[in-house]
């Protein structure tokens, strides 16, 4: 979710979600598609591949598959879309990014992801090489260095073969909201480059310490939902992310035991976390990512393993414009059960955020809103319920938020289910946010009851439901207290 919370005054009204309408079979998306170059730096494309979406394939996600020729050594991928003739609202495709498939399996699949911008990153290379250093990205979060990997795509071989540009139909505003036909016109223009620099220091991602950052059982502070350089372009720096967070309240800092770094889908910061540990040693910075389905936002906790965030139906274009699907829509139980699979915890983000009352209000955070049911979700597969996500107060008023997640959790609670209450600040920009509804690292805060200061440790207090929520930030108050047994003080019951 952006760090920002425009939209104050729709916030404080937005308190209902509407259901949403139910999908039609897709049709042709063969067209002109958009004909005039996608915008930004200069491009010769090898490659133009257009096409029109209708409303049909909306929160559904389409493979546009292109071949690479042999001894290819980088890609480059630049997209664009068109608006709408009328009204305020935006169409809205992500971008992702796919090798040539593996088996026999016809869906490009988790083995084969290579990356995920969403709408934010419209002109992405990938290569055997890493990344910019952060002084680069800081210079010019939108250019890479000839070769070099964009953040949020996975650095690696170029294999030849038929690989895919996975467009996500996020939003296509339909002739009521102001588009003449109801469709977006897009464009993706693919460029090959064979030149041997650009391979010639693969990437080698940093090992990450296992190892508890404190070996004693306590109350570890922490923030569980944090955005950096992984995301979108211009966030904040690891070295920004982390100095915040760790930095004692007296210094100005977060004056956290913990973070949990929760870049968009792809995981990629995790080969990065490793060169920064030993300059935080009594912290955690725990390997996480944000799940971004059209219905609802999760975080993927310590399982250290991209899981597949395409709940929506999967069709492969065809050259002719017609569509094959490869997969159904999934419910979010199962991308639960990816992630318990592979050892990590889950937990549901922002889930009464901006819901989508009207097509304004769902426009200003797409798919952050938690529309799942109950039986799609299944919550005895979810560990952490996000009470609190970013600034507790918008101007001087409540955060409308925080009370309606509140209510909502008491219901599941209600209902018997037994799920830990976390708060996260959703920050992207570290501690530099000036404005009425930035949310600085720490706010909220999650305080946990560890054995120690490790993945495992944090996740082991979050699913015995060991936790309490600092809605103002680490420096709010605690209310701290023991019981005993009736005549007995020798034993703590609490």
């Amino acid at each position: 979710m952006p760090s920002r919370m425009r939209f104050a005054a729709i916030a404080l009204a937005a308190l209902a979600c509407a259901p949403s309408a139910a999908a039609q079979a897709p049709g042709n998306t063969a067209g002109p598609g958009l004909t005039t170059p996608c915008g930004g730096r200069a491009l010769a494309p090898d490659r133009v591949i257009t096409g029109r979406f209708g409303t049909d394939l909306s929160k559904t996600f389409v493979m546009v598959p292109f071949e690479v020729p042999r001894g290819t050594t980088a890609i480059r991928v630049k997209y664009c879309w068109d608006r709408p003739e009328g009204g305020t609202l935006r169409h809205t495709l992500d971008l992702g990014l796919y090798s040539p498939r593996r088996g026999a399996s016809p869906l490009w699949g988790v083995d084969e992801f290579r990356g995920w911008g969403g709408s934010s990153h419209p002109d992405v290379t990938l290569s055997a090489e890493g990344f910019s250093t952060e002084a680069q990205y800081t210079a010019t979060p939108r250019v890479e260095p000839p070769g070099k990997t964009t953040r949020a795509f996975k650095p690696g071989p170029i294999e030849p073969g038929l690989w895919a540009v996975e467009l996500g139909v996020a939003a296509v505003i339909p002739q009521s909201g102001g588009d003449t036909d109801g469709r977006v016109a897009w464009r993706v223009e693919i460029d090959f480059a064979n030149d041997p620099a650009f391979a010639d220091e693969p990437y080698r991602p940093a090992a990450y310490d296992t190892q508890p950052a404190r070996a004693k059982p306590g109350w570890y502070a922490g923030d569980m939902h944090v955005h950096a350089e992984h995301s979108a372009y211009g966030d904040a720096t690891m070295t920004e992310t982390f100095d915040y967070a760790f930095r004692s309240l007296a210094q100005g800092g977060a004056g956290l035991d913990y973070i949990t770094l929760s870049d968009y889908v792809s995981g990629t910061g995790w080969g990065e976390i490793g060169r920064y540990q030993s300059r935080y040693p009594d912290n955690l910075v725990v390997r996480s990512a944000e799940v971004i389905t059209y219905r609802g936002h999760t975080n993927n906790h310590g399982s250290a393993r991209v899981v597949d965030y395409r709940e929506g139906t999967i069709y492969e274009r065809r050259p002719d414009g017609s569509l094959v699907a490869l997969r159904g829509d999934r419910d979010p139980r199962q991308l639960f059960d990816e992630v318990h699979a592979f050892g990590g915890w889950t937990q549901i983000n922002h889930p009464t955020i901006f819901p989508p009352t009207s097509p304004t209000i769902a426009a200003a955070c797409r798919g952050c809103f938690w529309e799942y049911s109950d039986a799609e979700t299944d919550y005895s597969r979810v560990d952490a319920y996000e009470l609190a996500t970013g600034p507790w107060d918008f101007g001087g008023n409540p955060n409308p938020f925080t009370t309606t997640a509140i209510g909502a959790y008491e219901r599941l609670l209600g209902l018997g289910h037994k799920i830990a209450a976390v708060g996260s600040s959703d920050s992207h920009d570290a501690g530099s946010g000036t404005g009425a509804f930035d949310s600085p690292v720490g706010e909220a805060t999650t305080v946990v009851r560890a054995q120690k200061l490790s993945e495992d440790g944090i996740r082991c207090g979050v699913q015995q439901r060991r936790t309490y929520v600092k809605v103002t930030g680490n420096d709010g108050p605690d209310l701290r207290f023991s019981a005993f047994p009736r005549g007995n003080r020798g034993q703590k019951a609490i």
